[in-house]
């Protein structure tokens, strides 16, 4: 696809994570968008130095090594625009995902509708709710206020009514408000955030605006029936934003280069996932997964929904917390060699101690698949539990995050991902392996060409076509025949028994037609078995076959267990 050139070609993210800082490079190569390189350093903004320019500055001269292109000048600033197009860029963004979560409070009407979607919109960003207050509270009014004085809420969501829907409740529910925001010092109160019925923005503003800063957004509960979160999100992460200028040093300087505020992390990783929701099959779901340090990020969409939710896990700041809600036989499970509860609890341990640290052995990089495995198995769980998904059944799978990375061999990758998510039906997995979907997300605004085209590009890594197949067959009966055509001629016939994994190759950026024939009754999601040709594409794991069922349940015995992960180790066909 050729792209109308502007003044606007080299785009700079900046990405400031929990562990690192990354500064990558995208430009116009051949009047397309790619994706040129990332630099990284350690991530400055906490103890010892507090201040986020080192690490974007040691970024910097990562890429400038890797590129042999000068973003920096002898002062250590940023030059932009572009001299050349050997010097400097023409355009910056900034994510951020440093720092602890924000204490938020929501205010709502009802429980179940506008406070429980109030509270919705919190989980799709790094916050943690500190307190909610209904109508239908039980607590007394002092009792309430006390609660609100001890959340010490740096923001304050307020929801409530739809559109043409409730407006004494929602103009008492200001006043309340209001009255509360007094018990505050003037410089503690918390920034308020009407997200309620639009016919009462007006009036709410008159009663808040004189006590703090005051911003509102579209209503997220319009209609009793429907939410539309997606705006909301994004003015809530203009207000966090603003908290995190703030409080962290040096932020203001690099953001002075652009003309666009920094975003967190997940916005821009939410807003790429709904933009890909409406390329693919309206009846199927767009799933993005982005395990990070302090948080990992979870997205679905399609042509008529989205939703997000961000979770305080993840795999080295966010560890702890994890690690509070797991058994050790979580975790062993997925392990497959015999160890003990304090040999795999002690590395993982120590992980939160030196959340960049890597697997040093073998053991050690199993112990973090099966860590990897149960954050994935935790996060679906937490998506079902708070939003609307009813089936696993996704095109594609994106899935982004360094532990990914540690993975030595596509196969590893792929079954830690089929064990963890556990799809139905004919999914796509694609690997985000220099993580920049957020950023892609970041540029969509003001400049859809490039996340469009970096999509579209080798960028991300197309690790399989997975045919998950469910039937009741005892294990090891052929349960299902497959003929594979690809582009270029090749033909294929597989034999596929239950209780396996098996594949067939087709090639990273090749495609085929795929015929089945079922042999006994087998069930795949959202298709019609043996009636119509199937349309996939390859992978660095071919096409494969997952019929191990769903939801997939392992031996309690060790010995068995053992033997099957070892089963499942490679294609039962190879």
């Amino acid at each position: 696809m050729a792209t109308l050139l502007t003044e606007v070609n080299s785009v700079l993210g900046i990405e400031i994570g929990s562990v690192q800082t990354r500064a990558v490079l995208f430009d116009v190569v051949e009047e397309t968008y790619q994706f040129l390189a990332s630099g990284s350093a350690p991530t400055t903004c906490g103890e010892p130095i507090f201040d986020v320019m080192p690490g974007v500055i040691a970024a910097l001269r990562d890429l400038q090594e890797i590129t042999g292109r000068f973003f920096l000048d002898l002062n250590h600033k940023l030059i932009i625009p572009s001299h050349g197009g050997v010097e400097g860029v023409d355009r910056l963004l900034i994510t951020l995902s440093w720092g602890p979560d924000l204490d938020v409070v929501t205010f709502g009407l009802l429980n179940e509708l506008s406070l429980e979607t109030a509270n919705r919109l919190a989980r799709t960003l790094p916050l943690n709710v500190a307190d909610s207050f209904g109508i239908n509270d039980r607590r007394s009014t002092q009792a309430q206020m006390d609660a609100l004085l001890a959340a010490k809420p740096r923001i304050l969501i307020f929801a409530g009514g739809s559109d043409r829907g409730a407006t004494r409740t929602v103009g008492r529910t200001a006043n309340k408000i209001a009255s509360s925001l007094h018990l505050f010092k003037a410089e503690d109160r918390p920034k308020v955030l009407f997200c309620g019925n639009r016919g009462m923005a007006r009036r709410v503003k008159e009663i808040l605006e004189k006590e703090t800063t005051y911003s509102s957004t579209n209503n997220i509960r319009p209609e009793i029936e429907n939410e539309d979160l997606a705006q909301a999100s994004f003015d809530l992460n203009q207000l966090v934003i603003d908290e995190k200028m703030n409080s962290i040093t040096g932020l203001e300087r690099i953001a002075a280069f652009s003309n666009e505020k920094p975003q967190l992390t997940g916005i821009g990783f939410q807003r790429v996932i709904r933009f890909l929701g409406k390329q693919y099959d309206p009846q199927r779901k767009v799933l993005g997964i982005d395990l990070g340090s302090a948080h990992i990020t979870a997205a679905y969409a399609n042509h008529h929904e989205s939703q997000q939710i961000t979770l305080p896990i993840g795999t080295g700041y966010g560890l702890e917390r994890a690690l509070q809600q797991t058994r050790f036989s979580d975790l062993e499970k997925w392990l497959p060699e015999a160890l003990s509860e304090s040999q795999v609890m002690d590395c993982l341990w120590q992980k939160t101690i030196f959340p960049n640290s890597l697997p040093v052995s073998e053991t050690d990089l199993q112990i973090e698949l099966a860590l990897a495995r149960q954050l994935l198995c935790m996060t679906m769980r937490e998506l079902e539990l708070h939003t609307d998904l009813a089936a696993r059944s996704f095109e594609p799978v994106l899935v982004g995050g360094s532990i990914l990375t540690h993975a030595a061999t596509p196969w590893q990758m792929l079954t830690l991902l089929l064990d963890g998510i556990q799809p139905v039906g004919i999914t796509p997995l694609v690997i985000d392996k220099h993580g920049i979907l957020s950023l892609l997300g970041a540029a969509a605004k003001t400049n859809p060409l490039l996340p469009v085209q970096v999509l579209e590009s080798t960028a991300f890594i197309n690790l399989a076509t997975v045919v998950s197949i469910e039937s009741k067959a005892k294990p090891g009966t052929v349960i299902l025949k497959a003929h594979l055509q690809s582009v270029s001629g090749k033909v294929r016939d597989i034999a596929i028994k239950q209780g396996e994994l098996a594949s067939l190759p087709l090639a990273f950026g090749e495609s085929g037609v795929l015929m089945l024939k079922p042999e006994s009754k087998v069930i795949i999601s959202d298709i019609e078995v043996g009636k119509d040709p199937i349309k996939v594409r390859g992978g660095l794991c071919g096409l494969v076959f997952d019929t191990r069922g769903r939801p997939l349940v392992l031996p309690v015995d060790q010995v068995h267990r053992l033997a099957m992960l070892d089963r499942w180790s490679k294609p039962a066909n190879q």
